[in-house]
């Protein structure tokens, strides 16, 4: 991943195309502690390569669900960004900022569960025991297919929301969540929910992004926020939002996350392009033995 630099006459030019708003989808309901992260994460990028240009206004205009989301950033009419879980189709149908959003921490999942299941749960080891469970995930999710190709049944829902109904009703079994959603999901739904709970025994692993995407008619801007995301990884600041927002910061350490069972899964979706051995951007299953990267990663300040 390359830090892009514009000479003076592509920057006149680019900017000739730079919005004054730029368009998001709303939260998927009013649980959806995820939202504000992104947006904040946004915010800081634009302001870190802003470079003297007024900063856009970030406006939540509607509620969708990611297959609808990629329409519209193609058509550019409702929406001008969204962050999404990355694959090879999106990358080719959209302007990817490829850049890991969470350090890869999407990839690292945990099972919300009926706690009346946790026996059932428990007498679980390898994958081939898991093929016997369907597993609950959201029908335009890069997940979904990643699960499938492991051989593992999949139920499928438009709506976010409806999928820990469905967990909670048993028409599912599990529901993988990233490392770091799972137990702040559980904590908003705890009046609704109170039957369920995260498995603290089996980590699934498979190396997965949270991309921001733009349509490719939005060069400008993909650049402009390309930029600022290298400008947080460099000094510290990416890292630094991770660890302080509520969304993520309780998972560090990662050392803390001692798994009776670590299965790991292919993703056969993710572009050949990526380099997910390269630690500025990923987290890797390594990181969570406690070595000496994870014992610093709380001491990172961002530098300005």
């Amino acid at each position: 991943m390359l830090l892009l630099v514009l000479t003076p006459a592509a920057t006149v030019a680019a900017e000739i195309n730079l919005p004054s708003q730029i368009r998001v989808p709303k939260p998927r309901s009013i649980h959806d502690v995820s939202h504000q992260y992104y947006m904040e994460l946004l915010q800081k990028a634009l302001h870190k390569a802003a470079a003297g240009r007024p900063l856009p206004d970030i406006l939540p205009v509607a509620e969708m669900e990611q297959g609808r989301a990629v329409r519209e950033l193609q058509k550019g009419q409702i929406i001008d960004l969204f962050w999404m879980g990355t694959d090879r189709d999106k990358e080719q149908q959209l302007r990817a900022i490829r850049i890991p959003l969470e350090r890869g921490l999407m990839g690292f999942r945990m099972l919300t569960i009926q706690r009346s299941q946790l026996e059932k749960f428990s007498q679980i080891s390898n994958l081939q025991q898991l093929h016997k469970l369907t597993a609950c995930q959201g029908l335009s999710w890069p997940d979904t297919q990643i699960l499938q190709q492991a051989g593992l049944k999949v139920l499928t829902s438009p709506v976010y929301e409806n999928l820990f109904k469905q967990v909670n009703a048993g028409r599912c079994d599990y529901f993988p969540r990233g490392l770091h959603e799972g137990q702040t999901e559980l904590r908003e739904r705890a009046a609704l929910y109170p039957g369920l709970m995260r498995y603290p025994n089996m980590m699934l692993h498979y190396p997965f992004a949270i991309y921001f995407f733009t349509g490719k008619q939005n060069e400008a801007l993909a650049q402009w926020i390309e930029q600022g995301l290298q400008q947080m990884i460099a000094d510290g600041e990416l890292l630094a939002h991770l660890q302080q927002h509520p969304l993520t910061s309780h998972v560090f350490p990662l050392s803390q996350f001692t798994m009776a069972h670590w299965l790991e899964l292919a993703n056969p979706g993710l572009s050949p392009d990526t380099d997910y051995n390269d630690r500025r951007y990923w987290f890797v299953p390594a990181d969570f033995s406690g070595s000496e990267f994870d014992k610093n990663l709380p001491a990172v300040q961002p530098k300005g």
